[in-house]
């Protein structure tokens, strides 16, 4: 099966890899302008093959130099990974029918990492202003007073509970570099049991548990009894000089409250 290329032609892709930093993005574009009259032009995985194939002591244009087909095959796996970023190595053994294990040295000859998704709080559209908003507000205030951000009690609360969880470990995008995907998680849930605790001044104050399901009442009466026993310990003039910072939970902003 002939070559795709000329051996010319993997040496000026070798040259300009090196140029690049072994940027095989960055080689792939400068090929483009310094070469423009070319009459093909190769994307970046050749031009990490055509390094990693050099690197070895062989030759891309010299087929008694190519020992094992790895260059074939490397591209094969690479094809995978570009048509579904989110493919395992197993699903590449069962589609091209080779050992995982080569699949996997294939993968990492070509520095390729399986990144984990994130998961990230559902947003509506009306958020985003919002946060922007508070984000001002706070360096606003940072900027009239450095020590703002310490006087502010820091809380939360979170929901423990059976469903709702998706597996990280099996969930990756194979990349060049980290991609920094996300995917939300379920909005709706089933109760177990709500944990409150907060910051305050580079100290945490509680875990408490909140019994029953959150409402405006019940987050009423936290504040006004539980809450005050948490802050035992904290210095009266921190307490005098706190701001109380709430999330977007409803009970948090429920009439009673």
């Amino acid at each position: 099966m002939p070559l795709p290329y000329t051996p010319l032609e993997y040496a000026n892709m070798h040259i300009i890899y090196g140029e690049c930093r072994c940027n095989a993005n960055a080689a792939s574009r400068l090929y483009r302008e310094r070469y423009p009259k070319s009459p093909r032009y190769p994307d970046y995985r050749v031009f990490i093959n055509v390094h990693q194939v050099i690197s070895e002591g062989r030759l891309p244009s010299n087929k008694s130099n190519a020992g094992r087909p790895r260059l074939g095959r490397d591209e094969q796996v690479l094809a995978e990974i570009e048509n579904n970023a989110t493919t395992s190595v197993r699903a590449i053994e069962a589609a091209m029918e080779i050992p995982k294990s080569s699949a996997h040295r294939s993968l990492k000859r070509h520095k390729l990492h399986p990144y984990h998704f994130k998961r990230v709080q559902t947003l509506l559209s009306r958020n985003c202003p919002k946060r922007v908003a508070f984000c001002r507000a706070i360096l606003q205030k940072h900027k009239e007073d450095s020590q703002f951000l310490d006087k502010i009690l820091w809380s939360d609360k979170t929901t423990c509970k059976e469903d709702g969880y998706f597996n990280l470990h099996n969930l990756h995008s194979w990349s060049n570099e980290n991609p920094d995907l996300m995917r939300q998680d379920k909005s709706q849930y089933q109760f177990k049991v709500n944990l409150w605790t907060c910051i305050l001044n580079g100290k945490v104050i509680g875990t408490f548990e909140l019994q029953g399901y959150l409402y405006g009442n019940s987050y009423l009466s936290f504040l006004q009894n539980d809450l005050l026993e948490l802050l035992e310990d904290v210095p009266l003039s921190d307490i005098q000089n706190m701001w109380f910072q709430s999330d977007g939970c409803p009970a948090h902003y429920a009439r009673p409250v």
